[in-house]
């Protein structure tokens, strides 16, 4: 089934921003990035978050991106609230928590302190934003748009990675977790409903090959659920990796541009070092300006060519 945004295309414009646990840093990174070189959320006609990517593209769409202080204060998520053991702490387990603490990352980060602009989801003008959450129960990827009633409940949902936190949430009738155990990169989604012009985030380099989950790790997900199970095991990994090959070899009248990092994260999927996490903004930021700025010299060179190829006429003198 196909996801239901397929009538907003104007231009045929999307974001796509991966999930990737603590490497969503460089995600957060990329988008300052892509702000910094005067790239709004306006210009796509839809943005995709997959799980810890949708937390910063939620701040990405619903941000002001003209202000080089506003883009400061959204990282200052990844630069200090997150290290060490403010997020992630075995330590929860002794108070019968989870590992990762949802309730301090959505309630009180993104819902209080550093509050994301949840009313702007309702701007005409700001592209429609969806999140992609895994329904336990059917077993289907679903993509779900945010609106200002349901973004922080639907963060939690596309962020119950499983072992880290409970692994579910309940929205409504349904039972859901990451959205990347059954779609980890929409890419195809977008193509069959008509987008020909796609920027991908990534959190891993763009040949990275992801090798399958497990076993015994896919159980530890899922123990009340084998079919979810099995297919986290057989299945993710296929996913992933055709996602990684279209990207790189995408088809006639499609142009991807792929914003990924230059070589392996400081960070890890869970990893809570600061000044790791710091390199990786960093790294993000750095990366998604250069390849903007290249893509930016690129298309001015053809236009020199094509201005070679069909002179405009001389202007008259007056």
């Amino acid at each position: 089934m196909l996801p239901p945004f397929h009538h907003r295309k104007r231009r045929g414009r999307a974001l796509i921003v991966e999930g990737g646990g603590m490497r969503g840093a460089f995600s957060g990174g990329a988008l300052a990035g892509l702000a910094m070189e005067k790239r709004p959320p306006e210009y796509y006609d839809i943005v995709v978050g997959v799980s810890s990517g949708s937390c910063s593209a939620a701040y990405y769409v619903t941000g002001t991106t003209n202000s080089r202080a506003a883009i400061s204060r959204f990282l200052m998520v990844w630069r200090h609230e997150l290290i060490d053991s403010k997020l992630i702490s075995l330590r929860n387990l002794l108070h019968g928590r989870p590992p990762l603490d949802q309730e301090y990352l959505v309630d009180d980060l993104f819902g209080q302190k550093y509050r994301i602009e949840r009313e702007r989801l309702y701007d005409r003008n700001r592209p429609p934003f969806y999140i992609v959450v895994s329904n336990i129960e059917t077993r289907q990827a679903e993509f779900i748009r945010a609106t200002g009633a349901n973004l922080l409940r639907l963060l939690k949902a596309a962020t119950s990675l499983p072992i880290a936190t409970r692994g579910r949430r309940r929205m409504g009738a349904h039972t859901y977790t990451d959205g990347g155990v059954l779609e980890p990169l929409p890419v195809q989604r977008l193509i069959d409903a008509g987008y020909t012009e796609i920027t991908v985030v990534l959190t891993n380099p763009r040949h990275f090959r992801q090798e399958p989950t497990g076993k015994l790790l896919s159980w530890m997900c899922f123990p009340r659920n084998p079919q979810l199970a099995h297919l986290l095991h057989t299945k993710q990994h296929l996913k992933h990796q055709a996602a990684y090959q279209l990207i790189n070899n995408p088809p006639p009248g499609v142009e991807i541009t792929i914003i990924d990092p230059p070589g392996t994260l400081p960070v890890s999927m869970i990893g809570s070092n600061a000044l790791q996490l710091n390199d990786s903004v960093d790294i993000g930021i750095a990366r998604a300006s250069e390849i903007l700025r290249n893509s930016k010299q690129r298309l001015l060179g053809k236009a020199g060519w094509l201005q070679r190829l069909i002179p405009f006429p001389a202007r008259r003198q007056i």
